[in-house]
């Protein structure tokens, strides 16, 4: 029989298996409230505006409460940072997987027009008002917004940088290439108000014929 080390303790294995499930339990919590804001605010700054939208309002439509609200947030700042922080993660998520999916530079390129198209279709009202709304954040959230932004313009520079080297796509500033494209996504977005009668397939057609045409050898 083995015998214990005078002054030393046996690790207490249910203790630290406790403590472990004690903090997912709480990791997984604050993720569900977090969600529940989120969900909450982008429906009712969509609908009502931004300045428009309480915290009071926010915490109805969560149903969490104005107090337990504040636990997660400091201000309705911090909730707009949150809205447009999402809108940018989703975008870029989904991105980086049309990336994984193909080998073929110009099929990257494709998959990922494709994607931020139909990302933008399904949250186009989301789009529309972090172009009309992201201003208001202070200095600091800004930076942390555009970085974010830079993450998917960096992917769309990538695949026009492997493009080139291939020998696919032209010789260009692939910086302003990057930017064009999703500008030129978006642009159905900004400009729906004279563009919705052209079918989601057309809108999809003429941004491909417009980029490749563009940038093809």
């Amino acid at each position: 029989m083995k015998k214990r080390f005078a002054g030393t303790k046996m690790p207490n294995t249910r203790r630290n298996m406790k403590n472990t499930n004690s903090i997912i339990k709480q990791t997984e919590l604050v993720s569900k409230r977090q969600e529940q804001i989120l969900n909450a605010a982008s429906k009712l700054f969509v609908k009502k505006g931004y300045h428009k939208t309480t915290i009071r309002d926010i915490a109805r439509e969560s149903g969490l409460g104005i107090g337990p609200i504040y636990d997660y947030v400091k201000n309705k700042e911090d909730i707009l940072f949150m809205v447009l922080k999402a809108i940018l993660d989703r975008n870029y998520n989904a991105l980086k997987a049309g990336i994984d999916e193909a080998e073929d530079p110009g099929e990257k390129l494709r998959g990922m027009i494709e994607t931020l198209f139909d990302v933008c279709i399904r949250y186009q009202k989301l789009f529309l008002f972090m172009y009309q709304e992201s201003h208001l954040l202070c200095k600091s959230m800004q930076k942390k917004i555009l970085a974010n932004e830079k993450k998917s313009l960096l992917l769309f520079e990538q695949v026009l940088n492997e493009g080139e080297k291939e020998k696919i796509f032209r010789k260009s500033n692939h910086k302003v290439g990057a930017n064009l494209i999703v500008l030129l996504i978006h642009g159905w977005v900004l400009k729906r108000w004279d563009l919705k009668d052209i079918k989601k397939e057309s809108r999809l057609k003429y941004t491909l014929e417009c980029v490749f045409k563009t940038l093809s050898v």
